[in-house]
């Protein structure tokens, strides 16, 4: 379990964070932080379709698209809040390990997968409408 954590942690969560919110939506802020936080969410879920190249139904492709999607934004958003990409690996890690050794599966629970959905909607909308009350400097992202 410790090796699947760090796993998830130390290479998965790192690369995507990196390339997502480290370099992508860094990239973006200089548009303005809803097009980075949109489309960097937009294109992290847009990835996740390639699972179904692996042999995954078109259902739970569909439904880790937009999970993923609600993720991205919740990790952009962290990002452009004030939190540290730190913050953001460290989240995305956990996900992705509490996703990987759960015993519920897509399939088996759509009861807890779409309460886990609303939450982290619910709680992307409170720091979309908390950032519009901020005022963090584009070069805060990379901290």
């Amino acid at each position: 379990m410790i090796l699947i954590l760090l796993t998830q942690t130390l290479i998965i969560a790192f690369v995507e964070e990196m390339v997502f919110r480290g370099f992508i939506l860094n990239l973006l802020l200089s548009k303005s932080y809803k097009v980075a936080v949109l489309l960097s969410s937009l294109l992290f879920a847009f990835t996740h379709s390639l699972n179904m190249l692996s042999g995954q139904s078109v259902g739970n492709t569909i439904f880790q698209i937009l999970f993923a999607f609600v993720i991205g934004l919740v990790l952009a958003l962290l990002i452009v809040n004030g939190q540290s990409i730190v913050v953001t690996i460290l989240f995305h890690g956990l996900n992705n390990f509490l996703q990987f050794t759960s015993p519920v599966h897509a399939n088996d629970s759509l009861l807890v997968n779409y309460a886990l959905l609303l939450f982290l909607s619910g709680y992307a909308f409170y720091l979309w409408n908390r950032k519009s009350t901020l005022s963090v400097p584009h070069n805060q992202v990379s901290s």
